[in-house]
């Protein structure tokens, strides 16, 4: 660590700020508050961080937030130069040099801050001692953005609020803001749910920078020290209507997940079930409830976090009821995001008369399957988002497989041969998240009758 310390100095430019790399003859604004507060907390953690190199930097977070440097030199936007202000704020309010009017100046202006920035805000208002009634309104903000799924939150910036000048992605905001939420007392129900989604990310690797590494892991770090960080010691038990669905002692922080299946058919249709949950001894618990069913009736479309539609025409676009036996059609659907989504699985049912059209076998539609690939290059543009990383071809369905999607709309596109004459009737393709079921669409169910 000390040696880690004395290479950070080498990046130290003449006016206290820091370059990108040691031989850079200009300074980083961001990277300077970056580097002032590996400083700062390397010095909190009783490390020897040398007072004057410090002090230069002190001075030169100053002349940051008074305006004193030449911001034509940097090439920053406005939205990102705030977001850079309200980073130094924080780290003068951590060196015990708060400047509350200037902190106060900026909340002003909130509603130019992006969600990052906001962020830095409040820490620098909590740190310094400013407003509660300017951190209670940041904060506020910043929870008025979260995105909600039943086991998962998060946040993600507005769009023309981003810059890879100072590295943004969502997954890093959400870190900082959760570390924040934490760090200012703030005991929002939906902290686990942040906490969770942050390690869903990891599961889904994307995980993709230094930056997001670090706040990742910082933000975990409070996470655990203040809601893991009694040794769990308790015995559980669960009851469903009075009858024992479980019963286990808890004595690890890292044991097994336990689980507990009944079915409800045992039940009088339509009365309410009560569920107990009952723990004795100290340590966190962390649980969730599932219902599995089947309809038994048509279903209608559906938007339950996702919307997805599914058309059946032919090469040209026309729409299509009937078609001839042997000919090629072209399955479109149009899949809704309304936020970024993770391990994504989207259920396409095929027609029992039509069968998918394998795009890696050489046939007689390799022509038609390029004419498809330029219809969708004309329709779409420059293909920008390549989401789905897994696709699975069967004889009754498609199976479309993505780690992550981002908000937007996608489309996908596929032939399908048309083979037995009837009619035929399809169920509405579903998509959900696979670790997270309720979170789902469904198209409305398709007939089509092959000639």
């Amino acid at each position: 660590v000390q040696k880690g310390i004395k290479d950070i100095y080498s990046f130290q430019r003449p006016n206290g700020g820091f370059g990108l790399w040691p031989e850079s003859l200009k300074d980083s604004a961001f990277n300077s508050c970056f580097a002032a507060f590996a400083l700062i907390q390397a010095r909190q953690a009783d490390y020897i961080v040398d007072r004057q190199r410090l002090d230069q930097v002190a001075n030169y977070l100053r002349n940051l937030v008074k305006e004193r440097l030449d911001r034509s030199s940097y090439p920053y936007s406005e939205v990102s130069w705030a977001t850079i202000k309200s980073f130094a704020l924080y780290c003068l309010a951590l060196l015990n040099s708060p400047e509350p009017a200037l902190a106060e100046n900026l909340y002003t202006e909130k509603d130019k801050l992006s969600l990052l920035g906001k962020t830095f805000l409040l820490k620098a208002l909590h740190k310094g001692t400013g407003s509660l009634a300017a951190q209670n309104s940041l904060l506020q903000d910043l929870l008025n953005k979260i995105k909600i799924s039943p086991t998962e939150a998060h946040f993600e910036e507005e769009k023309g609020r981003v810059d890879p000048w100072i590295y943004s992605s969502n997954l890093r905001t959400t870190a900082v803001i959760l570390q924040s939420m934490i760090s200012v007392g703030s005991d929002n129900p939906f902290v686990s749910q942040i906490a969770n989604w942050l390690v869903q990310r990891r599961k889904a690797g994307n995980w993709a920078t230094t930056q997001e590494n670090f706040y990742v892991f910082y933000a975990l770090n409070e996470y655990y020290k203040k809601y893991e960080d009694v040794h769990p010691d308790f015995k559980l038990d669960v009851s469903l209507a009075d009858k024992e669905l479980m019963k286990v002692a808890f004595k690890d922080p890292i044991q097994d997940i336990e689980k507990a299946e009944i079915s409800l058919s045992q039940f009088y249709p339509g009365s309410t079930i009560p569920l107990g949950i009952f723990l004795d001894g100290q340590g966190t618990l962390f649980y969730e409830t599932r219902l599995t069913y089947a309809p038994q009736k048509q279903l209608s479309a559906r938007d339950e976090g996702f919307t997805i539609y599914k058309e059946i025409t032919s090469m040209d676009g026309r729409p299509l009821s009937s078609v001839p036996a042997g000919s090629l059609v072209v399955v479109s659907l149009q899949i809704i995001v309304p936020r970024e989504a993770l391990f994504i699985v989207v259920n396409d049912p095929l027609p029992a008369g039509l069968e998918a059209v394998n795009p890696t076998f050489l046939t007689e539609s390799e022509e038609q399957q390029r004419r498809l690939g330029q219809m969708d290059s004309e329709r779409q543009g420059p293909r920008w988002w390549r989401g789905f990383n897994h696709i699975e071809m069967h004889d009754d369905r498609i199976l479309l497989f993505a780690d992550s999607l981002l908000p937007g709309i996608h489309t996908h596109r596929y032939l399908a041969r048309a083979l037995t004459p009837g009619f035929f009737q399809a169920p509405g393709t579903k998509i959900e998240e696979m670790y997270s079921p309720e979170v789902f669409g469904r198209s409305s169910e398709l007939t089509i009758e092959v000639k």
